[in-house]
């Protein structure tokens, strides 16, 4: 499940805004989240067989408990690549984007100054042309397959490749892009948040 959560702070400028989104589970992303739980199911039942049918095995009943909890911390380890987060923040005027994994572990992602974008968007068929052309694409938004209205792009340059980031907006995310670069910014009327 989804789950979107917004928060929106005001300094002394009123030019600060965070939002953070869970990605969706689906494709492959869904599939590796089910392996994960299989694979983890399956390695603490493979002990049963080995400790009921060898004499051996018996000796080792005693060490069950260990292995199951060894799988309980893999389990806990490898959960973070299955449960991730998309958080931005405009600080300042400079657009930062980090991945959140397993609500444990944060890495930066991007960050540009909004004055050097260079177009900001709603993703329609036109803004998927363009993103199709850039160097690099990062998607933040929830869902690959079904994007919600409230996805847009930016694009901006990055060692002299074209570069776009999807990522969710919200109204007050693009007041203050507005702000900050008005000259780029296509703004859509039918916003959620």
């Amino acid at each position: 499940m989804a789950r979107n959560t917004s928060y929106s702070e005001s300094n002394e400028f009123g030019n600060y805004v965070e939002y953070c989104i869970e990605k969706r589970s689906e494709g492959a992303y869904r599939r590796n989240r089910i392996l994960l739980r299989v694979l983890c199911v399956l390695i603490a039942i493979a002990i049963i067989p080995v400790v009921t049918y060898s004499t051996t095995g018996k000796l080792l009943i005693t060490f069950v408990p260990i292995w199951m909890g060894l799988c309980g911390v893999a389990y806990w380890f490898l959960s973070r690549f299955v449960n991730i987060e998309y958080e931005y923040r405009i600080v300042q005027g400079e657009f930062q984007m980090d991945v959140i994994y397993g609500q444990r572990q944060r890495k930066a992602l991007m960050e540009v100054r909004v004055r050097e974008m260079q177009k900001i968007h709603p993703l329609d068929d036109a803004g998927r042309a363009e993103v199709a052309e850039c160097a690099k694409v990062l998607d933040c938004s929830i869902s690959q397959k079904k994007p919600t209205p409230d996805v847009y792009y930016f694009t901006y340059q990055d060692n002299g490749e074209k570069c776009a980031v999807l990522f969710e907006a919200t109204k007050k995310t693009l007041d203050i892009m507005k702000f900050y670069n008005a000259s780029v910014l296509t703004v859509k009327t039918d916003l959620r948040h």
